[in-house]
């Protein structure tokens, strides 16, 4: 079977067909699937920064467990504030206030505010998780953790994690 004829397979299947259904119909479905697919991507990032921190000659051996250390805090914690953030700023109330302030010229027009309602959604809910997550969130948790494991390896030399044999 061919990757063309796989995909297009995929792509015409029945769960395909009903989740693309769905994502029109309910625009807290179809953000909160943006956002599932925005952290997948960056798990699977932070999984592969990890992977080539460990195998990268360049950074000296013993740096190479607090530096895949840090990026998996990292992507732990963008993971997890994305999530929470996304599903917070999806949710009815947080979008029904947003929403009502922003489209008051729209109300009289029923098919439009649904409309604007969905995209800003979508839109909302992907942009200001991940801007909120990446850049507010994550640097605080990582720098945290960072000088907590630098303390605790500092107070202990000797009892350094082999987290390279972990992952």
């Amino acid at each position: 079977m061919t990757l063309q004829k796989l995909a297009s397979e995929l792509a015409n299947s029945k769960l395909i067909k009903r989740h693309i259904t769905k994502s029109v119909t309910d625009p807290k479905f179809l953000s909160r699937t943006l956002l599932i697919t925005s952290v997948s991507k960056d798990v699977f990032a932070y999984a592969l920064r990890v992977e080539n921190t460990l195998h990268n000659d360049e950074i000296p051996e013993d740096k190479k467990a607090f530096t895949a250390k840090m990026d998996a805090a990292s992507g732990l914690a963008t993971a997890v504030t994305q999530i929470a953030t996304g599903v917070l700023i999806s949710g009815g109330k947080f979008q029904n206030f947003v929403s009502d302030k922003l489209f008051k010229s729209l109300k009289d027009n029923p098919k439009a505010l649904s409309a604007a309602k969905a995209s800003f959604s979508a839109l909302s809910t992907l942009v200001l998780a991940s801007v909120f997550a990446k850049r507010v969130v994550t640097p605080l948790i990582a720098s945290k953790f960072a000088s907590y494991k630098k303390d605790n390896n500092d107070k202990n030399p000797d009892k350094h994690d082999n987290f390279d044999k972990v992952v």
